[in-house]
């Protein structure tokens, strides 16, 4: 389920409300969530890797959140094990973009939320052995130029994909990297975009290679490894079994915070 919590004072956080799976939602074992606004309303998106879908919650309202529409996988869709979602807007209609980790299920289910009482798949994309989607785990989005783009992280392949989702009812392939020795790419989990400059970069962590990895992404045909860093060397301490990661600015610095398995502690790099 999902619990909402008020951190307005940072030292006293204080719980609000819930919601928690009932049979008819789709709650199960919840993995990630993501919040969006439509109109003067706000909502949540949360991923169900038991239930294998999504569920819209109305959280407009802090102490009394609601259930609203949900999609469950079906044999055309792409939400077997639904792992990590992210919003994105095209036009005047909002998106979601889903993982799928699961059997032959395994890739990306873009779905139109703009309705938020009636969810519509729209396109997918799934693993063909060409591509970086064995076994997707997280996923970004970002924008260069007028394009819009989707990065994933691929858990067996050892990789990501880069998806170009600016028609969301024919999303394209494009570039993707694939680990070697010199990488952080073994079985990535958690991706984040971030800009520097004009360029567009990800930070990606390698959950297998305990370390995280930095690709620039502005030639969405043409990724180029910028840098990586592993667990204890250059004073990296907490960075075994990285899971995710998350990246933030505090004036002119941009700073990412790594969440270590192994290490049950962060990273800040």
């Amino acid at each position: 389920g999902v619990q909402v919590i008020d951190i307005s004072d940072v030292d006293n956080l204080v719980a609000t409300d819930s919601l928690g799976d009932n049979g008819s939602l789709a709650l199960k074992v919840s993995r990630n969530v993501e919040t969006f606004t439509i109109d003067s309303s706000t909502y949540a998106i949360v991923t169900s890797n038991v239930d294998d879908g999504v569920q819209i919650i109305d959280i407009s309202d802090p102490e009394n959140i609601e259930a609203k529409g949900s999609l469950v996988d079906a044999g055309s869709l792409k939400l077997d094990g639904a792992r990590d979602v992210a919003t994105f807007v095209i036009g005047s209609s909002t998106y979601a973009i889903v993982t799928s980790q699961n059997n032959s299920d395994t890739g990306v289910q873009v779905i139109d939320i703009s309705d938020v009482d009636n969810l519509v798949a729209t396109d997918s994309l799934g693993d063909n052995g060409s591509l970086m989607l064995d076994d997707t785990r997280g996923v970004d989005v970002f924008t260069i130029g007028s394009s819009t783009y989707a990065i994933v992280t691929a858990w067996t392949d050892n990789g990501v994909q880069i998806i170009d989702i600016s028609d969301p009812t024919d999303i394209v392939a494009k570039g993707s990297m694939v680990d070697t020795g010199s990488l952080m790419l073994d079985s990535t989990r958690g991706v984040d975009v971030f800009t520097i400059d004009s360029s567009t970069y990800a930070i990606v962590a390698g959950y297998g290679d305990n370390g995280v990895q930095i690709i620039d992404i502005s030639d969405v045909d043409n990724l180029i490894a910028v840098d990586a860093e592993t667990d204890g060397v250059n004073g990296f301490t907490v960075l075994n079994a990285v899971g995710d990661v998350e990246t933030f600015t505090i004036g002119s610095s941009t700073y990412a915070i790594a969440v270590s398995g192994g290490d049950n502690g962060v990273q800040i790099i």
